[in-house]
């Protein structure tokens, strides 16, 4: 995620052009969005799996990188995909991504939605989808973020592709067990 911020930077040059990266990590590695507090993680839970910790620089909830496939897309503030308002910039990387699932017959949706109360209280990123998150029978698919400089745009998402999802639970705190 540093590689990102770094192109990020770069985004201001006119000579910089939209970048797309894939990637997945070894090491796996629990990610917080910028705004979410460490509070959330149960840092001995964390060391005794061997997982590592990150800070994105997007916003969003928790996510356990592994068995997964995360994608970027950093982009000049003047790029068609990514110009006007987050919202309008989701809806249209949303479409790219639901090109490529439907692609391998998925019914996969991404629509504008308030979405439930515990978004705010929650802290796992695939507990509740966000406006133009990609959805299949209506559990989140691929969930996304967005950070908007001066330099450009970046959004990071993530497509888990096997494996427990409940594994995060084991490394972040719950006020109450039952949430868990």
């Amino acid at each position: 995620m540093a590689v990102d911020e770094a192109i990020l930077e770069t985004m201001g040059q006119i000579s910089s052009q939209p970048t797309l990266r894939l990637f997945a990590w070894m090491p796996p590695c629990l990610s917080l969005g910028y705004a979410q507090p460490v509070s959330d993680v149960d840092r001995a839970a964390l060391d005794h799996f061997g997982w590592d910790l990150v800070r994105r620089p997007t916003g969003g909830r928790a996510i356990l990188h592994t068995d997964e496939l995360t994608y970027s897309v950093i982009a000049p503030l003047q790029e068609p995909r990514v110009k006007g308002s987050v919202l309008e910039s989701y809806s249209r990387l949303a479409q790219a991504l639901l090109l490529a699932l439907q692609s391998l017959d998925l019914p996969a949706l991404a629509v504008e939605t308030d979405g439930p109360s515990t978004r705010q209280t929650n802290p796992i990123c695939f507990e509740v989808p966000s406006n133009y998150e990609i959805t299949v029978n209506g559990q989140k698919l691929i969930g996304s973020a967005q950070a908007r400089r001066r330099e450009g745009v970046l959004q990071h998402g993530t497509l888990p592709l096997f494996g427990d999802l409940t594994r995060i639970t084991r490394v972040l705190k719950f006020s109450e067990e039952n949430l868990r």
